[in-house]
This record gives C-alpha cells, structure tokens and sequence, in this order.
C-alpha cells in the first residue's frame, strides 16, 4: 500500500523531485534525470516488497535465502546494465529497466519463500491489520525511517548548495564546469555510504547477540558487545579516512577521469577530504543508532539520527557555503559527526550506567518457590511430576503432597536452578517458563535468529538437565516443566495431571487474582493454550490426555487435600505392586 501511494506521489510530482536534487544544473542533466526517473518509479513496489520480505526471511531462519535474494538481484543488475545501455541501445532507460528486473526477481524469491515459512504458516489472519502490532512496528522501525529520510533531505541540501554557489564561483559559472560541483558531491556521497554501508553491517550483526543477551537480562554481555563494536566501528573510520586522505586522486578516477580537466581534479580532491576526514565519528555515531534500536530505544536511536542527518547534516550545509562559499561545503559533515558524536557518548553512556544497575538487581528472590522436608525419613521413594491446567490448584496440590510425603518440591524454584545452570537471567526464564517458542522470542524473532537453534535449545536443554539433576538426588514432587517427559525412562516415575471444570477454574481465578470472569475466563484459555503448546512441542505423548499419565484427577468434587489423599492411596498401591 505504502509503495503503490509513493509511486503514484513520484509520478505526479516528478519535476519538483528531481529538481530538488540539482536535475537543472543544465537542459541534458535534467532530460536525462527524468527518464530515469520515471522508470525507476515504475520499480518502487517490487523493491519495497523485496526489501520488507528480506528481514521476514531472515527471522525466519533461513539467512541464507535472504542473502541470496539480495544477491541474485543485484547480479541480474550487474550484468544487464551493459546488455540493455549499450547492446539493446536503450540508454537511461536502459540502466533502470536493468534495476527494476534484479528488483522484480528480489520480489517473486521472496514471494516464493513465503508459504514455506516455518515458524509462521501464511493464513488469511495474516493479513488482517492489528493496531496493537502496528503500533510495535512503528514504534521500532521510525528511528530508521527519519535516519533515511533525513538522509535523503541531507543530500537535497548538499545538491542545492553546490549548484547555487556553484554558479556563484569564477570557474564553475561557466557552462562546460558547470555540472561539477554536483557531480563531485554525488560521487563523494558514494564514497561515503560504502564506509557507512559497512558500518551498519558490522552493527547489525551484533544485534541478536545485543537483542539476545539483553533479552536475557545479560547485561554484562550488552556492555562487551557495545565496546567491542564502538572500538571496531572507529578502526573501521579510522581505516576509511585514511585511504581517502592518501588516495583522493586515484579514488576520484573511478567515477571520472583525467579528461575531466583540471578543475575536476581539484575539486574532487578537496571535496574527498574535506568531506571524509572525520569517518571514525561517523561510524561511531551509526553504529550507536543501531546498537539502540537492538535495546528497544527507538526514541534515542530517532532523536540521535534526526540531530545528526536533519538538524546538523542540512543546517550547516547551508549555512557554511552561504558564510565562506563553495570550499566551505565539504565540511558540513565532520562538523555534524562531532556534535552528534557528543550525543552519543552521553546517551551510551546513560545507558550503560542503568545496565549496571539492573545487573544489581536482576534476580528477585521472591520469584521462587520450594518446600525443604524436615529430618525425618521420606515417606515414598517416587518422583511425582504433576501437570495442571491453569485455576485447576495444582500446584496446591503438589505442595500439601509434597508435605504429607515429607519429600522436596519443586516448581518455580526450578527457575533458579535453571538460570545458575544455563547463564541466562531467572526473571527472563520466568517470561518464558511454560509458553510455547513463537510466543516468547521477541528478541529472538525481532534480531534475525533461527529459533530452532539457539535460544530455544539452550534454555530448553538447561531446564531438561536441571529437572534431571534434581530428580537425581531422590524423591520429589515436580510441578510443571514438562518433566514427566524428561524423566519417562524412570522407574520409579507416577505421573499425575490435576484438572477442574472452566466454571470451578474461571471462579477460582477470579477470587485469587482479582480479576472479572471474562478477564479470568480469557486468561485460562491463553494460559492452557501456552502449557499445550509447550509441552506437545517436543513430546512423544500430549498435554491433558488421559493415557499421558498413571492418574488424572479433576478437583471440583474432590477439593485440594481429597486429591492429595488420593495420589497417597495410589502412590502407595504402586509402591506395593
């Protein structure tokens, strides 16, 4: 929708665009910028929708179809510019129509991948627009939208000045130099973005390790990582800024060359340095916004991006040409680095200052829970695993047995355990205790990880090994955590699901946690719905059913402790048999 509005605002408005952008320096720059226009124009739908898809792709798991997307399209480019320029003599329109097909086959991979995807099944509630997601969506995505935008009103500014004081200067107000200001603050820009390009990739490859680890409440590793990158993002600056300071010449040939004339060669050399000599910054500052967004602060990511592309970047372009003319131009853009650069320190190191402090308090005692048997003998020598569906009082269940039987009990002691065992924070294990994957990875899905293949599996297999190492020291009543299946080769195993009707359960929740029975009674169907799902996803057998377990007990007419006295009688007849 948003594409198909933006082609038709490209094509209504087509002079005013492109002359914003300096397409009147003179008559054959302005022709020639409308023909290329329009075509490209006609390509904004298949490129919006291979780029959107692209991340989609990559959340889903399968980087290497998403890169390869990237790559078949740009090759398509690659090696129909010359065929459809020069062979087919199609000129400009040539070098777009070559665009658009690499963007069009980007379009139809990614349309082609979609009813594939693995961790969400393509259905018509797909479709279907949800404020509350929307909302998310935007809220993350704006800092990136005001970064481009404002680079694009940036690079408008940069045009403008140059051709206004350009025509200004002795040498370029003549007609056969007047195309150079422009032309040399194009192809410096491109130069600039190759560096910048880089930077974002080093930065967006941090961003699970960022998103996971802070997800985790690993705070500690958040702080190694935003070092690391800053420390690789100013080398990377420090690197580029000094091939550009020693090489403007010879890189200035690429995009011309020595026929250009004298005046070319000059400008282009000032305007390389000038421009690019304070990239180390730059990278800095990129990299932060970047590094923000994976923190979820897409309102420090914005202000920071706004401030440096709009604010700064467009403020002093046009106001240093109109103070010391054309020469002064090229510096709009390390001055803008430097003051933003400020910004960054200060915000980064806000950040790590409230990290620190959350690593102080990260684990809340109260979260757990656990019954220590006194001195006497166990009464059993069983290891009672009990699932319940929610409001059913099982875990009031497991821990009067657990007392009667004077045996340890486990629940959301569990968790602690877990994270001591596994590194990852006990209040993010709380979050995602008992819920299916997809419903619990938003750092996960949101930075681009397979969940079939890291998160997942770490928290899944630390729980596995912790409820087998408690259940190693002895009897004990285990509520939850899908252990009936982790332990299934035991023995000495009873397995019990504590169940009640939705009246007695919805009631129960009511009272307990305050709530309405519509409230109550669409909390139970969430909660039930997240235990299933969690536990039928790696198990043999399913969640509720009769034949999953040696007891099934329903507590509306047997009350909590006429449960209890029953799992006595049948842990007892089983200890007999």
């Amino acid at each position: 929708m948003v594409s198909l509005a933006l082609t038709a605002i490209y094509l209504l408005f087509q002079e005013p665009i492109i002359s914003m952008f300096g397409a009147r320096v003179n008559e054959e720059t302005f022709r020639l910028s409308k023909e290329y226009f329009f075509w490209i124009t006609l390509g904004i739908p298949f490129y919006m929708f291979g780029q959107a898809m692209n991340p989609v792709i990559r959340s889903d798991g399968n980087q290497n179809y998403a890169m390869g997307m990237l790559l078949v399209g740009a090759a398509f480019n690659i090696i129909f510019d010359p065929i459809c320029i020069y062979v087919l003599k199609w000129g400009m329109m040539g070098a777009a129509i070559a665009t658009i097909g690499g963007q069009i086959l980007t379009a139809v991979m990614a349309t082609v991948y979609l009813p594939r995807m693995k961790a969400t099944p393509l259905s018509k509630s797909c479709f279907s627009f949800q404020w509350k997601v929307l909302k998310r969506v935007l809220t993350l995505g704006v800092s990136d939208f005001f970064s481009q935008f404002s680079i694009v009103l940036s690079m408008a500014a940069t045009i403008n000045m140059a051709v206004k004081y350009g025509a200004l200067d002795p040498i370029f107000s003549q007609a056969e130099y007047a195309q150079i200001p422009t032309a040399i603050a194009g192809i410096v820009s491109k130069f600039f973005q190759i560096v910048i390009q880089v930077s974002v990739g080093m930065a967006a490859g941090c961003t699970p390790i960022v998103g996971y680890n802070y997800g985790a409440k690993r705070n500690d590793r958040v702080v190694g990582v935003m070092r690391r990158l800053m420390t690789a993002e100013f080398v990377l600056g420090l690197v580029a800024t000094l091939v550009f300071l020693i090489f403007p010449y010879q890189l200035m040939l690429i995009f011309g060359s020595e026929s250009e004339g004298v005046y070319y060669t000059e400008f282009a050399v000032w305007f390389i340095r000038g421009q690019l000599c304070l990239l180390p910054l730059a990278c800095v500052d990129k990299g932060s916004f970047i590094f923000l967004q994976a923190l979820g602060k897409p309102k420090e990511a914005s202000i920071l991006s706004v401030a440096h592309e709009f604010i700064f970047n467009v403020g002093f372009a046009l106001l240093l040409p109109m103070i010391w003319g054309l020469y002064a131009l090229p510096f709009f853009m390390p001055l803008s680095d430097a003051f933003v650069f400020i910004g960054v320190v200060f915000v980064l190191a806000r950040v790590v200052r409230e990290m620190r402090e959350s690593m102080q308090t990260d684990v809340d005692s109260s979260e757990t829970e656990r019954f220590v048997p006194s001195s006497e003998p166990a009464l059993t020598d069983r290891i009672i695993t009990i699932g319940r569906s929610y409001g059913s009082g099982g875990r009031s269940v497991g821990r009067l047995l657990a007392e009667k039987l004077n045996i340890p009990y486990y629940d959301a002691a569990l968790l602690e355990e877990t994270a001591k065992h596994s590194g990852l924070s006990q209040k993010y294990l709380a979050g995602m205790d008992e819920k299916p994957v997809s419903s619990t990875m938003l750092y996960q899905y949101g930075f681009n990880f397979n969940h079939d293949s890291f998160l997942e599996n770490q928290a899944r297999q630390a729980q596995q090994e912790v409820v087998a190492m408690v259940a190693a020291k002895g009897p004990c009543v285990i509520v939850g955590r899908r252990a009936d299946q982790v332990l299934k080769d035991s023995t000495n195993l009873v397995r019990i699901f504590i169940t009640g009707s939705k009246e007695s359960r919805v009631q129960r929740i009511s009272e307990r946690d305050h709530l309405t029975e519509k409230e109550s009674a669409a909390k139970l169907e969430r909660i039930d719905r997240e235990r299933a799902a969690y536990y039928n996803l790696y198990a043999e057998s399913h969640w509720g059913e009769a034949e999953t377990y040696d007891l099934c007990i329903e507590t509306d007419r047997l009350g909590i402790e006429g449960a209890v006295d029953v799992i006595l009688t049948v842990v007892k007849a089983m200890e007999q048999a």
